[in-house]
């Protein structure tokens, strides 16, 4: 059997469980050799939308997949915005070659890729709670996200409070 190369692309503002879950379980198919784990608009921080930093949202997946990318079975990478799908396509390349398999829950990002590779929809558990834009609304209104985010994101997420990076 061909081992596919895939890639999960998200902001990862912060990560939570609905991210974990899925990366859990692109990992545990039989047919995925590796995969790139796409930190997007990694050029951007100290936004409302992208509060957190390259750097931290790096950290917070190694601290999380530690064992996986040990074993080679996952690579972390950043990649930029940029101005033109064809543009953004060729920088994906460039930092994740020869992926045969993207997995996505974003329209643009499926729309962007159905020309490159295979592209499997990737649904969420609990949506309306495990998404970015709702952490990040709880964050703000100072209520409790314990139960959102993976056990080893929570030090790095009150650290980002704490130095006011949310």
């Amino acid at each position: 059997m061909h081992m596919k190369k895939a890639i999960f692309i998200g902001r990862f503002q912060p990560l939570h469980k609905g991210h974990c879950h899925a990366i859990k379980n692109i990992i545990e198919r039989e047919d995925i050799g590796h995969l790139f784990i796409i930190i997007g608009s990694a050029d951007k921080k100290g936004t409302v939308d992208n509060p957190l930093s390259f750097d931290t949202r790096k950290n917070m997946l190694e601290k999380v997949f530690r064992a996986k990318i040990d074993e080679k079975k996952i690579s972390v990478l950043g990649l930029d915005d940029c101005s033109s799908d064809d543009e953004w396509i060729k920088n994906l390349k460039s930092i994740a070659p020869d992926f045969d398999m993207a997995f996505t829950g974003n329209d643009w990002t499926r729309r962007c890729l159905e020309s490159v590779c295979i592209v499997e929809k990737q649904e969420f558990y609990d949506e309306k709670h495990l998404n970015g834009t709702y952490i990040r609304s709880c964050i703000k209104n100072r209520k409790d996200i314990s139960s959102l985010l993976p056990e080893k994101v929570i030090g790095v997420i009150t650290g980002a409070i704490k130095q006011k990076n949310f």
